[in-house]
């Protein structure tokens, strides 16, 4: 790398390529001094450095520099043969969040490369642009699961109610778990009743983390009208879904929930227990105390914690409905 005019960028191009780290590291951290638009190649080879110091050191950098003399060096190198500089160039772009770089990113989606696409996607997911949106939603039946991810993903961040139709269409028939996972994930910014019977069928999904998700979106929503069905997910075959079922049914407060919170305090997975007595300290009921007075003898200290909380709770419910 010996072909710079800029005498710094010949001496920073050489030290790179010393085998000592610290020279290397130093050498990144001149590229501050040098002239931008040539430095940018070379930011990028020390973003993608054997040593981690290095590559770190690199990242930091990366804020001295406009984003815009950063955007089609890094898009460039996204198409590069070696892996490594693949991935620190997609790592870059996602964290220059200026929404100058927009119009370069936008106008790099014209090509067809899964890898570069999906790191454009990801990028714009952060600047949250209403003109990332056509072109997210055709991105939707892209052949890669990966591009219809971070499409999603995209969606999700604008938060736009026009996007749910193709959201919720995305998270009941999508072929990739991955992809119907993010799509229920992201239908948490709308208003429940628009999204609820979405989030329940994805209770029933094949793969387990979407329902997850599911469970996840529900309590977060406070959907009333879902009680019963996170009632059944209490039974998953999945303890993770049993867990999240649990504290959806908590966040929502019924007191529905309560007998089915007490088979989850005979799971021998300490997670759920620790879930149910939680949820049974977030529902406060009188009715509550006797499952809590099961969890206060539990073997897991952290369960006995959380019941004595949850004694707490219930206790200061009844005293406040006394006065």
């Amino acid at each position: 790398m010996s072909n710079f005019s800029d005498p710094l960028l010949a001496s920073i191009a050489s030290r790179l390529d010393d085998a000592d780290p610290g020279i290397r590291r130093v050498a990144v951290l001149d590229l501050v001094d040098s002239p931008e638009a040539e430095a940018v190649d070379l930011l990028i080879r020390a973003l993608s450095d054997a040593d981690e110091a290095v590559r770190m050191e690199a990242a930091k950098v990366i804020d001295e520099f406009e984003p815009r003399d950063m955007m089609g060096a890094l898009v460039d190198a996204l198409t590069s043969a070696d892996k490594n500089v693949k991935n620190a160039a997609a790592n870059a772009l996602a964290d220059l969040k200026d929404v100058s770089a927009a119009p370069a990113l936008i106008e790099a989606l014209k090509v067809d490369d899964p890898f570069v696409l999906s790191s454009i996607l990801r990028s714009l997911k952060q600047l949250k642009i209403k003109d990332a949106r056509p072109h997210a939603l055709t991105l939707l039946s892209h052949a890669d699961s990966g591009v219809r991810r971070e499409a999603v993903s995209v969606l999700g961040y604008l938060q736009e109610t026009d996007n749910l139709p193709q959201l919720m269409s995305i998270a009941a028939s999508d072929s990739d778990a991955e992809v119907r996972r993010t799509a229920i994930g992201a239908l948490v910014y709308a208003d429940s009743a628009q999204v609820a019977k979405a989030l329940v069928s994805g209770l029933s999904d094949e793969n387990w983390q979407v329902r997850v998700e599911a469970t996840k979106g529900l309590g977060r929503l406070n959907v009333q009208s879902a009680i019963d069905d996170l009632i059944a997910a209490t039974n998953d075959s999945m303890w993770q879904v049993q867990e999240k079922a649990a504290e959806a049914l908590g966040k929502i407060g019924s007191t529905q929930a309560i007998a089915a919170l007490r088979s989850c305090l005979d799971n021998p997975i300490s997670n759920l227990r620790k879930a149910a007595v939680a949820a049974l300290g977030e529902i406060a009921h009188p009715d509550c105390m006797d499952l809590i007075d099961i969890a206060l003898n539990d073997n897991d200290p952290d369960v006995r914690k959380l019941a004595r909380w949850a004694k707490d709770q219930v206790e200061a419910s009844i005293s406040a409905e006394g006065e």
